[in-house]
């Protein structure tokens, strides 16, 4: 593991390996998974789940990056597709794509990491015959006291277009993993969405959501497209406030590029925001964003 740090923060972190690493399924990227996020006292970010398989797809804490398959278009069983942050993999069968599903990596391709005190830079470089070529640098800074930033820059080496989105599942546990009107979530702007049931025990409140009761073991909620109320998935704010009433515990989290919709997700453990952008990085190109995180 990796661990940087300053007076009061300090984040630690695993370092991709696909043969010993923490994490190896084929969902998330390998660059940047969390062990811990300790902040006066507090883990921000801790395991939330009660099982763990190096290989389980969401074996993952704190803020955790997924990008979309690219390449899977006229493929059938047993072809190639590209997912960065993790490799080359090869397509279990015609079904359509399953993120929850463990796939063959074909390729790896080629990392390295490279540290200071207080930040760490990982390195992901593709050179596939598929014609898919990339050069990925994932670098996490601590930034001040109370904040850290994630700092993404992704150049196109190959031949082929890199199209998709990404998004961050932010599973952060603030110290208590127990969801229910104590954790509150505020974005900048009034929410609206289309919820997976009528569900009485959470719903949106002019500047956020908030929670009626706890949820029980073996609940969840879901809405799949938040966005900015009147302006449909055009590009929303990307940031949003989640905060534990408890004890007082919060993080604020924010990025420059907007976002075209916010993921909402929540179990009897944790609650989690998923705001996805997307890109479409033609030969040649770079693309590249920041994620900065403040600490309450």
């Amino acid at each position: 593991m990796i661990k940087i740090s300053n007076n009061t923060l300090t984040l630690t972190l695993h370092i991709p390996d696909g043969v010993k690493g923490y994490y190896r399924g084929t969902r998330f990227d390998w660059a940047g998974v969390f062990e811990s996020i300790g902040y006066r006292g507090c883990n921000y970010a801790e395991p939330w789940f009660e099982n763990y398989s190096p290989t389980m797809h969401d074996a993952v804490c704190g803020p955790a990056e997924e990008f979309s398959p690219i390449g899977l278009e006229g493929t059938s069983a047993g072809d190639p597709f590209l997912k960065i942050g993790v490799g080359i993999l090869e397509r279990l069968d015609d079904q359509p794509y399953d993120r929850f599903r463990l796939h063959k990596i074909l390729d790896e391709g080629k990392r390295w990491t490279e540290t200071t005190d207080t930040s760490v830079r990982f390195v992901h470089k593709i050179d596939s015959a598929t014609g898919f070529g990339y050069e990925y640098i994932k670098e996490i800074s601590i930034c001040s006291d109370n904040s850290f930033s994630i700092s993404h820059i992704l150049k196109n080496c190959g031949e082929r277009r890199l199209e998709g989105d990404v998004y961050n599942h932010n599973f952060f546990t603030l110290g208590r993993m127990q969801t229910g009107p104590s954790r509150q979530i505020v974005f900048p702007f009034k929410p609206e969405g289309d919820w997976r049931s009528e569900y009485t025990e959470v719903g949106f409140i002019d500047d956020g959501i908030r929670f009626t009761r706890e949820l029980r073991k073996g609940e969840s909620v879901f809405t799949g497209n938040i966005h900015e109320a009147g302006k449909g998935l055009e590009g929303s704010p990307n940031g949003f406030i989640l905060s534990e009433a408890s004890n007082g515990r919060s993080v604020k989290m924010n990025c420059a590029i907007p976002m075209f919709k916010t993921v909402f997700w929540s179990n009897h453990r944790i609650a989690c925001l998923e705001p996805y952008i997307g890109f479409d990085i033609k030969p040649g190109e770079t693309f590249a964003f920041d994620i900065s995180y403040t600490l309450a």
